[in-house]
């Protein structure tokens, strides 16, 4: 089994030391004193530091981290980590918010980094669009009850912006007044139910869109329009 550490840092970034036995894996330390604490407390052997993209704000403790730990800085590419902890990682190329951009899969549990956060999803360039759409769908694709774990707590604002466009949604209703942490997490079944982002085609979510005078054709027109919005 592998055990699942969530910590904050920064004013809202949240990264992740998994572990198995004594050894361990950090995922976006951004700030390795997190980390560190953590490693001591439980006796753990840093083993490897994963980034979800190659944004500063996630990668900026990696080089500290590893000259206190000997940990390795895994390079990007491949399909799976293993060998590491008690059971392999799945690695799923997610491209959208930046090239790079990858989801960790282990025991119905998805560490999204900037891909997908709790209502909402991550910036993403014009250009990169249509791949982050599919990218999107590849995570949805996993078993509703399959938790995420994101990247950042924008929780609370993505609720207020998410409940002002789907005023009638029982769900995100439900899920608001539920919610609470730490941890910082849903699942891919509630994101589908209480995103906007997912949910472009929702009725609500279209009158939202053309009362904002943008353009509802088609299923990419309306995801495009509304992360223009």
């Amino acid at each position: 089994m592998i055990h699942l550490i969530q910590f904050h840092y920064s004013t809202d970034n949240l990264g992740y030391l998994l572990f198995s036995g004594t050894a361990a894996l950090a995922v976006d330390p951004g700030d390795p004193d997190p980390v560190m604490g953590i490693l001591r407390k439980k006796n753990l052997q840093l083993k490897m530091i994963v980034n979800t993209h190659g944004h500063y704000d996630h990668t900026s403790g990696n080089s500290r981290l590893s000259s206190l730990t000997g940990a390795e800085i895994l390079k990007p590419g491949g399909n799976e980590l293993s060998g590491i902890l008690a059971e392999p990682i799945s690695v799923i190329a997610t491209p959208g918010h930046t090239e790079d951009s990858i989801c960790l899969h282990f025991d119905h549990r998805l560490l999204t980094g900037d891909t997908l956060f709790i209502a909402n999803i991550g910036n993403c360039p014009p250009s990169r669009l249509k791949i982050f759409r599919h990218s999107l769908s590849r995570i949805l694709s996993l078993d509703d009850e399959t938790v995420v774990y994101p990247g950042h707590d924008y929780t609370e604002r993505s609720l207020q912006r998410a409940a002002t466009i789907e005023k009638d949604n029982a769900d995100l209703k439900e899920f608001i007044a539920a919610y609470h942490s730490p941890p910082v997490a849903s699942t891919i079944g509630i994101e589908k139910r209480i995103n906007p982002y997912l949910r472009t085609d929702s009725p609500e979510v279209i009158t939202y869109l053309k009362e904002n005078n943008k353009a509802t054709t088609n299923a990419f027109q309306r995801f495009k329009s509304f992360i223009e919005l």
